[in-house]
C-alpha cells in the first residue's frame, strides 16, 4: 500500500474513483473438493482518477472528509457508484514455478499470467440512515467465510482470522454476530446463548448437541481438501 501511494496510482481522486483488493491470497472450493488459490479485486466502473501531490493537499486542506462527502452527495443524487468484482486463481501445485511468494501480501500477480475473470458486480444505492448503527457497529472478520471460500497458507491472514474476531468481540460484545449491521440475511441455527447485550430470546432451545428434545440436521458441509507440506514454508 506504501509503495502504491508513491506509485504512478498517487492518491485517489475519491472512494468512486479507486480500486479494492482482497490483498490476502483465499482460496476456493468446489463441490469436488478441488481447491485454487484466488485473488479478489474490485474495479469501478467510472475508472481510476488520481490526485497529484499538490491537488491532494489542496483538496485535503479544504475538506479533509472530501472523499466520504462525494460518495454520499453520489449516492443521494443517483449516481450510483459501481465496481465489478474480478479473481485471478492459481492451482496451489504451480506455486514453486515462480519467482514470487503468491502468498506474499506485499505481492501482485502478473495479469498476463492469471487474467482478470469477472464473476460479479456491486453497486452502492442507498445512503446509511443510522450512522451508528450500521457503521460504527460494523464488524469485519476474515474468518467468516461461506461454503466455497476457505483459507490459505497466507501467515498474515492466518493472524487476522483469530485476531479480528477478538477485536470485534472486544469493542462489540461477544453478541456481536447478533447486530442487524453484522447478523446473516439467511436462516441459521447454532447453540450460542446469553451473554452480554443478548437480545435472542431461546428458552425453548437446547444449546447442546445433539439432543432428541431439539433434533437438528446439520448444514451440508463443503470439502475441505488436506495440504500437504514439505520444505520451508517461506521463500
Amino acid at each position: 500500500m506504501f509503495t502504491f501511494l508513491f506509485d504512478d496510482i498517487g492518491v485517489p481522486q475519491d472512494y468512486r474513483h479507486m480500486d479494492g483488493s482482497g490483498v490476502h491470497t483465499y482460496t476456493l472450493i468446489n463441490k469436488a473438493g478441488k481447491s485454487h488459490y484466488v485473488k479478489f479485486h474490485w474495479k469501478p466502473t467510472c475508472g481510476v482518477k488520481s490526485l497529484l501531490e499538490d491537488e491532494a493537499i489542496r483538496v485535503g486542506g479544504a475538506n479533509h472528509s472530501h472523499a466520504t462527502q462525494d460518495l454520499y452527495d453520489s449516492i443521494a443524487a443517483g449516481n450510483y457508484p459501481e465496481w465489478k468484482l474480478f479473481i485471478q486463481i492459481m492451482d496451489p501445485l504451480h506455486e514453486d514455478r515462480f519467482d514470487f511468494d503468491p502468498l506474499d501480501v506485499t505481492k501482485t500477480w502478473p495479469e498476463d499470467i492469471f487474467p482478470l475473470q469477472p464473476v460479479g458486480r456491486m453497486v452502492l444505492n442507498k445512503n446509511i440512515d443510522n450512522f451508528f448503527a450500521e457503521n460504527e457497529q460494523l464488524a469485519f472478520c476474515p474468518s467468516l467465510i461461506v461454503p466455497g471460500i476457505y483459507y490459505s497458507d497466507d501467515k498474515l491472514l492466518q493472524t487476522r482470522i483469530f485476531s479480528y474476531s477478538d477485536t470485534q468481540r472486544h469493542r462489540l460484545g461477544p453478541n456481536y454476530l447478533q447486530l442487524p449491521a453484522n447478523a446473516p440475511k439467511c436462516a441459521h441455527h447454532n447453540n450460542h446463548h446469553e451473554g452480554f447485550m443478548n437480545f435472542m430470546h431461546r428458552d425453548e432451545e437446547v444449546n447442546y448437541f445433539p439432543s432428541r428434545y431439539d433434533p437438528v440436521r446439520h448444514a451440508e458441509k463443503h470439502p475441505i481438501p488436506s495440504t500437504v507440506c514439505s520444505g520451508k514454508r517461506e521463500k
